[in-house]
């Protein structure tokens, strides 16, 4: 079966993506991924026998401040022209004379708004972005639309609601099955204003129920699109890692991905062991309890507090760490290339997840990196949120903690590491587990459905 899947990102790293792209691949069905192209990526690339179709965005409102540039640029040399009667430079000035003045307008706008206070540039920043995101998705859309039209496949697959529009629209009019794959809440997520909140809301209103198949990452997320909706009940596939990438063996040592101090703490009666790694994995974004986590380092008995990955909050955090002077307790360093994950978090002693419950997407998450800290054989410290709570609790996998707080959160980690005996029990239990949790057992759901 031929399969066309919609991502609206590159496409790069996407675990679930490329994984989901590779177990269709090697069960014999031929795949192409339609995703965005940025100045990092290639319009084509051939992947683990699949291909990716990468689309370079070009919306309306590019084109016209393009057009504008150009026409400025232009604008001189007809001027110039005209003192000497050339009707066709005279032509050339009338028929650019709209596009000149807008140029014109836009310099002078951006002169004001350079000099403007900070407060002013926020909310003009922010106004700007209301017309600006509707049109970049359209414009993918639209592109989309005629790379598949052009060459239509047996079946569609969208990769979360910000490409179910096009799908929907392509499974209607080339009467293809269509199945959508809801990697989270998305009209629940917390970085999301109240009026993108709720156009989403009203587009997978609309748009769940003609999918002819749902899957989505958590038993919690399934239950809530079957109750909002009124759809089946969504075909749960978790992102689990790739068995052939589950450590399942004892630490690695420092190696080249964490950086280790030299302090000994002393335990069991005196006899000294290097200090324990407490680790974060993934983006530094809003939401996640990053600086309830750096805070928790007041309270954290023996270890240093790992933050390894990327993203806007960066510089805010590391503000944080000097403010409250911690810069020997806690540390930020670069990630890993996305096959190293589990390699770089074995030399961790606890792995943690401190997600805040701002909004309905963050409350009801499994994020791929707690079964990412199991395949390593790390205990977790985790939010006490539904699905986290499920599952490491009834694993006995680590601790759970109340999100938000820091106190909370360094009792978590001191329980988990106190007892040298009990953290070994931990890391075994979180190794059995990772057995569980493998890919290689959640694809056969997704083969299943193609099937």
């Amino acid at each position: 079966m031929r399969i066309d899947m919609f991502v609206y990102n590159r496409c790069t790293t996407d675990p679930r993506v490329l994984k989901e792209a590779r177990t269709l691949t090697d069960a014999g069905h031929r795949v192409r991924i339609v995703a965005v192209l940025d100045e990092t990526t290639t319009p084509r690339e051939e992947r683990d026998g699949f291909q990716i179709v990468r689309i370079d965005r070009d919306p309306i409102h590019y084109r016209l401040l393009r057009a504008a540039r150009e026409a400025g640029l232009l604008w001189r040399r007809p001027v110039r022209a005209m003192a000497q009667e050339d009707s066709a430079a005279r032509a050339v000035v009338v028929a650019a004379a709209p596009l000149v003045l807008l140029a014109r307008g836009l310099r002078l706008l951006w002169g004001i708004w350079a000099a403007a206070s900070r407060p002013f540039k926020r909310a003009t920043r922010r106004l700007l972005l209301i017309p600006h995101k509707p049109l970049m998705f359209f414009d993918y859309y639209q592109r989309a639309y005629r790379v598949v039209r052009a060459d239509p496949p047996e079946a569609l697959h969208a990769h979360d609601l910000n490409t179910l529009p096009v799908a929907a629209a392509l499974a209607k009019r080339l009467r293809l099955p269509l199945t959508y794959d809801a990697h989270e809440l998305y009209p629940e997520i917390s970085t999301l204003s109240q009026r993108e909140a709720a156009t989403w809301r009203w587009l997978e209103q609309r748009l769940a129920r003609r999918a002819d198949h749902t899957l989505t990452v958590c038993d919690s997320i399934a239950r809530e699109l079957e109750q909002r909706y009124g759809i089946q009940r969504p075909t749960v596939v978790l992102n689990c890692p790739v068995g052939g990438d589950v450590a399942g063996r004892e630490p690695a040592g420092p190696g080249p991905f964490l950086p280790h101090t030299d302090r000994k703490v002393p335990v069991n009666g005196g006899v000294k062991e290097p200090e324990p790694v407490v680790l974060y994995q993934g983006g530094f974004a809003p939401n996640r309890g990053l600086r309830t986590l750096v805070l928790a380092a007041h309270g954290l008995e023996r270890g240093t507090i790992v933050l390894m990955g990327w993203g806007r909050l960066e510089d805010e955090l590391r503000e944080l760490i000097a403010r409250e002077r911690l810069g020997d307790r806690v540390r930020v360093v670069d990630p890993v290339p996305p096959g190293e994950v589990i390699t770089a978090a074995t030399v961790a002693s606890v792995g943690v997840i401190p997600y805040e419950p701002i909004g309905l997407n963050n409350t009801l998450c499994c994020p791929n990196k707690l079964f990412d800290y199991l395949a390593a054989g790390l205990p977790v410290a985790a939010s006490r949120l539904p699905e986290l709570s499920r599952i490491v609790e009834q694993g006995e996998l680590g601790r759970t903690f109340t999100p938000g707080e820091p106190a909370a959160l360094s009792m978590a980690l001191n329980e988990i590491l106190e007892d040298p005996e009990r953290h070994d029990e931990m890391r075994q239990r979180a190794r059995e587990a990772a057995k569980r949790y493998t890919w290689e057992q959640e694809s056969k759901k997704l083969l299943a459905l193609y099937g």
